[in-house]
């Protein structure tokens, strides 16, 4: 019995992971300058809304691929993201 239990996943566990998955599969797929608006409506999205779990993970998504594009074409750009995507995690972290 205990070893089913831990095979086991949430029906919410699974949402969220498929959610996210499907987010960042569709980012992925993006051109950058679609990906850049993408991020800019996320960011009104935040300056319209209280923060969200579920905005604060598509945002983390979002950081991740900027990140990820940005370490192929500067260095430099990419630190800026990954400080902003830093601050963005202790954010959620401060909320759980």
């Amino acid at each position: 019995m205990n070893n089913d239990r831990r095979n086991l996943v949430s029906l919410d566990q699974w949402k969220h992971h498929k959610r996210e998955s499907s987010f960042s599969d569709y980012l992925k797929v993006l051109s950058f300058n679609d990906l850049v608006n993408e991020s800019n409506h996320l960011a009104s999205e935040i300056k319209k809304q209280a923060a969200t779990d579920h905005l604060l993970s598509r945002t983390k998504l979002m950081m991740n691929e900027l990140t990820h594009r940005l370490e192929r074409e500067s260095k430099i750009l990419a630190h800026t993201v990954v400080d902003l995507r830093k601050q963005i995690e202790d954010r959620i972290s401060d909320r759980d």
